[in-house]
């Protein structure tokens, strides 16, 4: 359970920095920029609770080189898809550094199925 709460920080993260993409690309209509920044900022909000409710069961440590490093993948996603933003080999090759970095520094922490 406490890393399906990391992991739905994430994924509000993901969706904060969606809307504010949204909200610069719509600066010339100010309703929809306020709209999206808005969204953005909602999502902001339940982002930090649920990335500090994970703090209370896994190492700083932990949660922050799992919640950065899966932004980092999950909006270089987002970008490509929603955005048209350029995704090349060289792209998918530091995210799967980044993966990989994440999982050899912290292997004996994360082991979620020991008691």
């Amino acid at each position: 359970m406490q890393y399906i709460i990391l992991f739905a920080a994430v994924a509000f993260n993901v969706l904060t920095n969606i809307g504010f993409k949204f909200s610069a690309l719509n600066e010339k209509t100010p309703v929809k920029f306020w709209t999206y920044f808005a969204i953005g900022l909602v999502f902001g909000l339940i982002n930090s609770y649920l990335f500090t409710e994970s703090l209370k069961s896994i190492p700083l440590g932990i949660v922050s080189a799992i919640f950065f490093s899966l932004t980092v993948i999950g909006l270089t996603l987002a970008g490509h898809f929603m955005f048209g933003e350029e995704f090349t080999t060289t792209t998918f090759i530091g995210g799967s550094f980044i993966l990989l970095g994440v999982v050899i520094i912290f292997w004996k922490q994360m082991n979620i199925y020991s008691s």
